[in-house]
């Protein structure tokens, strides 16, 4: 069981924890309600964990808090942070992105897209990659057309 690599899902409702067994059905997953930033760093070892899955709270501020602790305490080689959060949110999803999320999925999530955001964000910016509102590129691409007059 040691070896077997290992989600934990913070906050996250029961159809995308059924979501993440689907897509990874030989990961332990580990389902954390109501855990608060200042209780990660003493109650988890981040350096063990493949992925870390964060649910949309009733306070973002909250949810934001959480997302920063986590990247800090993951240090330099952080595991892939995915934020789920529901539609037409591009408030909290660009908010979500700066507290250091690797990437936001919409609710409900299918099984296919957390496979494939973790394809992603493992395999970091690529330049001319197009990564719209909900992914967030590692560094600016300066190929990348700007969209202005030609």
């Amino acid at each position: 069981m040691l070896d077997q690599p290992n989600v934990i899902a913070f906050d996250t409702d029961s159809a995308s924890v059924a979501s993440l067994r689907q897509a990874f059905p030989e990961w332990v997953i580990e389902a954390v309600n109501g855990a608060t930033s200042g209780a990660v760093a003493e109650d988890y070892d981040l350096r063990t964990v493949d992925l870390l899955v964060v649910g949309i709270r009733d306070q973002v501020a909250e949810m934001l808090a959480l997302c920063r602790a986590l990247r800090n305490q993951m240090g330099r080689d952080p595991a892939p942070l995915l934020v789920l959060v529901p539609r037409h949110n591009d408030d909290t999803v660009q908010e979500a992105l700066a507290a250091g999320a690797h990437a936001c999925l919409v609710i409900p999530v299918h099984p296919k897209e957390f496979m494939s955001a973790l394809l992603r964000a493992r395999q970091g910016n690529q330049p001319g990659r197009h990564t719209l509102n909900l992914h967030q590129a590692q560094h600016e691409d300066r190929w990348q057309d700007d969209g202005g007059e030609a």
